[in-house]
């Protein structure tokens, strides 16, 4: 392998890596969020809407897991303190103390939109993941979770 290889791979690792605790920070958000609303959800549609918002804060933990091993994988530390989490992650805490349940939804469609958007531009750097393709397939799974679990949000807003 030339250096010239050897030293664009080296940039894309130390790229992707910080992508991926990106993306894991933005996670870290979300997941606290989702399961502040499963906790706190009140009205009518309780039992259907706390069980939901169950599922997707497992959902969202099994995401994080993943991510976070990903850079195991990659030989580096994830975030690991919740400073470090909320100092990287992108997302927007609601400042609303007890949002409707409408609101709560439309806050988690925000982000999990956020997210996406965040990914959709570092699976675009496709040179940086041109030497890393299990990153790039990680990601891109990622995407479709959340797409789907937007989805079914959007299901919960009138």
């Amino acid at each position: 392998m030339s250096a010239e290889i050897i030293q664009s791979a080296s940039k894309s690792h130390k790229v992707i890596v910080f992508a991926l605790n990106s993306v894991l920070a933005n996670e870290y958000l979300l997941f606290n969020k989702t399961l502040n609303y499963h906790w706190n959800i009140t009205g009518p549609n309780f039992q259907g809407q706390h069980t939901f918002l169950g599922e997707h804060y497992k959902q969202i933990l099994v995401i994080m897991d993943d991510v976070a091993e990903r850079v195991r994988v990659l030989d580096e530390r994830p975030n690991i303190t919740i400073k470090s989490m909320f100092s990287r992650s992108e997302g927007k805490d609601n400042q609303e103390k007890s949002p409707s349940s409408e609101n709560m939804f439309r806050n988690l469609l925000r982000d999990h939109t956020d997210i996406q958007s965040q990914l959709k531009e570092i699976i675009a750097e496709t040179k940086t993941f041109m030497h890393d393709p299990g990153s790039s397939d990680l990601l891109t799974s990622v995407l479709l979770k959340h797409e789907k679990m937007s989805w079914m949000i959007r299901s919960h807003i009138t």
